[in-house]
């Protein structure tokens, strides 16, 4: 495996009215894959933007990463992919700030084709952030 991506960190649900922890996990999972694509800044059009995911010919993409980087409401942007072996889907709008985050641990599940969409009142200008391994 050429690259690895990782998410580590902790994952806490608390009450602040009573002060108390009712859900606390500490995550630190890795994917390792063949190859990754990714961009820092990637302008998303109205009429829907295509990114290439890697592995799509030779299997799936099992790590995604998405954010929203617009600031200013109703910048949405709607991700619509094609799950391994099923039929295109739209999986949700991201509102501006918003992430996504999907880990797949075997190789025969993942993605194999992924589209953005600038979605809500405002589209201009509309940009995200990505990781993908596969």
């Amino acid at each position: 495996m050429a690259v690895t991506a990782s998410v580590k960190g902790n994952l806490t649900l608390s009450d602040n009215l009573t002060g108390s922890t009712t859900f606390s996990k500490i995550l630190n999972s890795a994917y390792a894959g063949d190859l990754s694509s990714f961009a820092q800044s990637f302008p998303v059009s109205s009429s829907g933007t295509t990114v290439a995911v890697p592995n799509s010919g030779s299997g799936n993409t099992q790590f995604v990463y998405i954010k929203n980087l617009a600031s200013t409401s109703g910048q949405n942007v709607s991700v619509t992919w094609t799950p391994a072996g099923a039929s295109l889907e739209t999986v949700l709008t991201l509102s501006p700030g918003s992430i996504i985050i999907f880990s797949e641990s075997d190789a025969t599940n993942g993605i194999s084709a992924l589209t953005l969409t600038a979605t809500g009142t405002t589209t201009s200008g509309t940009t995200v952030e990505f990781l993908l391994v596969g």
